[in-house]
């Protein structure tokens, strides 16, 4: 459900949005001489862990109802109601759901207050949570980038994040940090720049609408 993306043809997640200008036509065999020497010079550098994000995930859910919401938002994807956002907004108000979509506009003011066009839906008043929840039924796919630039330890870790997510900001706030370390880092170890609109702060920017 974000907007300012294209399909890729050759990512490291299958099916996922990719920025017209991570697709630089390179072939794999370049990638795969880079990162096999370059993972080696890692070192000590303190970057993600598939374990730490498989840790987070496990505590996403708090509640029942938080447990119960993402299981209705699963269902709904599979039934093909998920692709839009104001679709699946519409569905869980349906099955009682205090839920609202949320359409942000891009803002590209200055490099460092980059903000990325997002649609999403937000559900509030769900169980003992005090805050409003994320609905993103293809959270993964805003952390797939091109193959060419994924080292094997990031391959890794993006098959730990989420498909499907219900969280509160907060939580989401911790998970892209942790992504968004190790993405720079395998942008770098494959001999590139990370890209502005892939940094911490550009990747929150998605749901800067719910920040409190």
């Amino acid at each position: 459900m974000t907007r300012l993306l294209q399909a890729a043809p050759s990512t490291s997640c299958v099916g996922s949005l990719l920025f017209a200008v991570e697709i630089p036509g390179l072939e794999d065999v370049h990638y795969d001489l880079i990162s096999s020497t370059s993972s080696r010079k890692r070192g000590s550098r303190k970057t993600a862990d598939v374990a730490e994000i498989e840790e987070i995930a496990q505590a996403w859910q708090a509640s029942a109802a938080s447990v119960r919401l993402l299981s209705d938002v699963c269902i709904l994807k599979r039934q093909g109601h998920a692709s839009d956002a104001a679709v699946l907004a519409q569905r869980l108000r349906d099955m009682g759901y205090d839920a609202c979509h949320v359409a942000q506009n891009a803002s590209n003011a200055t490099p460092s207050a980059l903000r990325l066009a997002h649609d999403f839906v937000v559900v509030k008043g769900c169980g003992c949570c005090a805050a409003p929840l994320v609905v993103e039924p293809n959270f993964r796919e805003h952390f797939c980038i091109g193959s060419v630039y994924a080292t094997e330890r990031y391959r890794q870790l993006l098959a730990a994040v989420p498909e499907e997510l219900v969280a509160p900001y907060s939580k989401i706030q911790e998970v892209v940090k942790l992504i968004c370390a190790e993405m720079k880092f395998s942008f770098e170890a494959t001999g590139n720049s990370c890209p502005p609109w892939r940094s911490t702060s550009s990747v929150l920017s998605r749901w800067s609408a719910v920040r409190q």
